[in-house]
């Protein structure tokens, strides 16, 4: 598995409201964060990036972390952002995962 850490310094765009993540679609349930137990959700993020394409990032995060008030179109700052990938039963997977989310206030 590699890990590798992303900046904080990047602002995002929210694209949708939070879902839950499911560990097991099929039965419906939720996935959980390994160390702390608390069910995990995921949020589309957009990156922009200068002069180039935006990015879609689906960052998966534990719940308290994501603002009770967080909505479509607000920009948000992700703590502890970082890009996962490894390989399971033979398939490559990757993630996006932070440790909570805070709303960046206009002006």
């Amino acid at each position: 598995m590699l890990v590798l850490p992303i900046g904080g310094s990047h602002t995002l765009l929210v694209l949708a409201v939070p879902v839950p993540r499911f560990g097991d679609k099929a039965s419906g349930v939720v996935a959980t964060d390994r160390v702390t137990g608390v069910p995990l959700v995921e949020v589309p993020l957009a990156l922009t990036v200068d002069g180039g394409q935006p990015q879609v990032l689906r960052v998966s995060l534990p719940q308290p972390g994501v603002p009770k008030d967080l909505g479509v179109g607000q920009v948000v700052r992700a703590s502890g952002l970082t890009f996962v990938t490894g390989e399971t039963n033979g398939r490559a997977w990757q993630i996006f995962r932070a440790v909570s989310l805070t709303v960046v206030k206009a002006g």
